[in-house]
């Protein structure tokens, strides 16, 4: 929304007070918000330019609770079709509320409904003054999806066109953030150094612009991939980096990703046991934050650890704990002919460990 200038008919809320009313919305039920709207004044274009701004920020830390926001903003303004400004405010916030909540399905793994949401921001913003740059947010969070499925040519190859088109828009931030997809599909292609390239260029660019979600963020990526790697000093190097920034912005997607970088780390150097104990914290964030699909993922990392160490029995726990989420979430569409080999697998008793490495391979290490 940088630029972008909204009128009024009449006085309105400062955005200190947007901001105000804001929370005062977000510390109530849904419920009692419909009944006393008028007095919180949800309709008030500063007080959604304030939601929107802390349900963005809730992205990272409670991405199950932004969506559920988010839906409930959008389900407000869409029926009754409530009159929001003068212009184009209502199909900007019904978009923008869309592609918070799509954007908080893909951190969730609910793939299909993340395109929905997205289909609904799109019909939004094509109405918006703005909407080749809102369009172009979207197109970022559908390539996002695209990397999630492990498209990865579609990736390398849309990604730096967007990036440039956010560079025109002078919109540097999100033309960084484009970078940080290439450079995860650089990563799964096993591209490691050519991945690392781009994450340093983005802490470079990040650091400049002054972005410290960005920089923590690239930090953690290169954590990520130097573990790959078995480059304990540089992988240590970048973590240190990435948490206290991290830490800071209440980031905990990527500090959980910065964890599970360094267990990666720990498992290539041959450090089982420890990389096992890595990978179970990791787990444990990710929980937290609801992302079931890498508790899963996690899940399967772990045992095949276990399986590498003769511990055959807590592995199957493992599998047998993942194996529901994969099958609710729809996780792994392509890797069919794996989950069938391991499922039978289990129930005999005597686990299909390529089977078990080809799943996780699917997915393994893809957090944009």
């Amino acid at each position: 929304m940088t630029g972008r200038v909204l009128r009024f008919p009449l006085p309105t809320a400062s955005s200190e007070e947007g901001r105000a009313a804001a929370a005062r919305i977000l510390e109530r039920g849904f419920r009692e918000r419909l009944t006393k709207a008028a007095d919180l004044r949800i309709e008030e274009p500063e007080t959604l330019l304030a939601l929107a701004f802390t349900l963005r920020q809730q992205l990272d830390a409670m991405p199950a609770a932004a969506r559920d926001e988010a839906e409930f903003l959008y389900r407000f303004l869409e029926s009754p079709k409530r009159p929001i400004g003068l212009f184009d405010e209502r199909d900007y916030f019904l978009g923008e509320f869309a592609l918070i909540a799509g954007t908080a399905c893909r951190q969730l793994s609910r793939r299909d409904e993340a395109r929905l949401w997205f289909d609904r921001a799109e019909s939004c913003f094509r109405h918006t003054a703005s909407a080749v740059s809102e369009l172009s947010r979207l197109a970022y969070q559908r390539l996002a999806l695209r990397l999630e499925e492990r498209q990865l040519d579609a990736v390398l190859e849309l990604a730096p066109p967007l990036a440039e088109t956010f560079e025109r828009l002078s919109m540097p931030e999100d033309s960084l953030k484009c970078r940080f997809l290439e450079g995860l599909a650089l990563m799964e292609s096993d591209l490691l150094s050519e991945s690392v390239e781009i994450f340093r260029d983005i802490c470079r660019e990040a650091e400049r612009l002054g972005n410290e979600k960005l920089l923590g963020s690239a930090y953690a990526n290169l954590t990520h991939v130097y573990g790959m790697m078995g480059d304990s000093e540089k992988a240590i190097e970048a973590s240190r980096m990435a948490i206290p920034v991290l830490t800071r912005m209440d980031d905990r997607v990527a500090l959980a990703k910065v964890q599970w970088g360094l267990a990666a780390l720990l498992r290539e150097i041959g450090q089982i046991p420890a990389a096992i104990e890595a990978y179970r914290l990791a787990r444990q964030e990710f929980q937290r934050i609801g992302m079931r699909a890498d508790v899963a993922a996690l899940g399967l990392v772990v045992a095949d650890l276990l399986i590498e160490g003769g511990r055959d029995q807590e592995a199957r726990s493992e599998i047998v704990a993942a194996l529901p989420i994969i099958d609710e979430l729809k996780m792994v569409p392509e890797g069919m002919a794996a989950l069938s080999l391991l499922r039978d697998s289990v129930r005999q008793q005597r686990i299909n460990r390529q089977a078990l490495r080809d799943l996780h391979g699917y997915f393994d290490d893809l957090k944009p």
